[in-house]
Formats: C-alpha cells, structure tokens, sequence
C-alpha cells in the first residue's frame, strides 16, 4: 500500500479496494465498487470524493473511467489552487469559465472508433490561459489503463458503473460559466493574475500535494 495514497483496508467483508481477480479479463467491480486507476491515486484523487469531483463526473454525465490521469491532474491542481492559493472551496463558475471537456478517440485507418477509459479531457480553454496559472500537462502516461482495481463507492457519492462509452461530445461539454456570473468571477481572476506573475506552476502545485501527501479530489 503505498502510504497515504490507498485507504488502509478497515472492513474486510465490504473493503476500501479490491485487486480484481486474475478470471477478470474486464471491469466487473462488484455492487458498490466503481473502477479506478493506480495513476488517478498519484495524480490526487481519493475516496470519499471530493464535493468538485462529483460535481464533475455529474455535470459531464461521465463515469470514473471515462477520465484520464491528466484530467485528474487537471482537477486537482485546481481544486489545490482554490483553497491553498485563493482561499475557498473549489469554485465551480470558475471551472466552467477556465475549462471545458473534449472527447479523445482512436484513429484506425482514418476511421475513428470512440474509448471506453479515458475518453473525457479535461482541458484548460485555451482563450482563457492568461488567466490561469501556467499550466502544461504530462504529454503520455504510458499504460495507464492497465493499472485498475475495484475502488469502493461509499455513500454512492459517484456515479454508478455501467461500463459508459461515450460516442459523441456532448454540447454542455464546451459551456462556460453563465453570463450573470462572469461579473462575479473578477476577485477569483485577479489572485490568479498575482499567482501566474509569481511564477506559480501546475507543476509547482502538483508538487506541493505529492510532498504533504494530500489527495485534493478527496473529501475532507
């Protein structure tokens, strides 16, 4: 168990993770368990999820496996930046207004076939990158997707897995923050510009959670 990352196993009859059995050629979490990935653990998530995780996977209509280890970078820094930097909870208007999700795809012979894992992106707007932190994302996380195991659901806090594959981008994918609450993100942008000109990273970020062995994506 590598420390602070997995919860300690507590209940054996009902435990916080599961290694799926080697007959488990794909995902089939038993009731109450969702798939997860080694790598979302290092890039910040925990259980029970964070009230921005869950408001995540709800508001893109996506299931856990359907992220990918940058996209959970992504949240993560962010919710970091929120509450170490700035000072609040993780501001959702401000995550509608910095971000938006775009659907990766498998190319075959010019032929594209949509993914089962990781197939929702979570992207900084690029019209809106002076407004952020310098922000640049692992370009591979090579194998990734082999790292899954059973992760326990507690409280039914995330979204129940079907095995989800989304085939189309959905149009809310791309919507920002509603207009009336543009006006209301000013504060939020402006302590964002006094970090972006001390030179604070995503990888500065990053590095301070790993450090203290915190998991932004959990609930405290």
């Amino acid at each position: 168990m590598k420390a602070g990352i997995l919860r300690p196993i507590t209940d054996a009859r009902q435990p916080e993770w599961i290694v799926p059995s080697a007959n488990d050629r794909e995902p089939n979490p038993p009731r109450g368990y969702v798939v997860c990935f080694l790598s979302f653990l290092d890039q910040g998530f925990g259980t029970p999820a964070s009230h921005l995780m869950r408001a995540i996977l709800h508001y893109y209509e996506v299931e856990l496996h359907n992220l990918n280890p940058n996209s959970v970078m992504q949240a993560a820094v962010f919710a970091t930046v929120c509450e170490g930097f700035l000072g609040v909870p993780p501001h959702w208007n401000l995550w509608l207004h910095l971000f938006k999700a775009d659907m990766a795809a498998c190319y075959v012979g010019g032929e594209k076939f949509p993914l089962r894992v990781g197939c929702c992106t979570l992207q900084l707007r690029q019209q809106r990158s002076s407004q952020y932190i310098w922000s640049v994302m692992p370009s591979s996380n090579r194998g990734w997707q082999s790292g899954w195991f059973y992760i326990r659901n507690d409280g039914g806090l995330l979204p129940k897995y079907t095995g989800k594959m989304v085939k189309e981008c959905p149009q809310k994918w791309v919507w920002g923050a509603p207009a009336d609450e543009q006006k209301r993100l000013a504060p939020f942008l402006a302590g964002l510009e006094k970090l972006r000109d001390a030179q604070v990273t995503a990888a500065t970020v990053a590095t301070a959670f790993h450090k203290r062995s915190l998991l932004p994506l959990a609930q405290r």
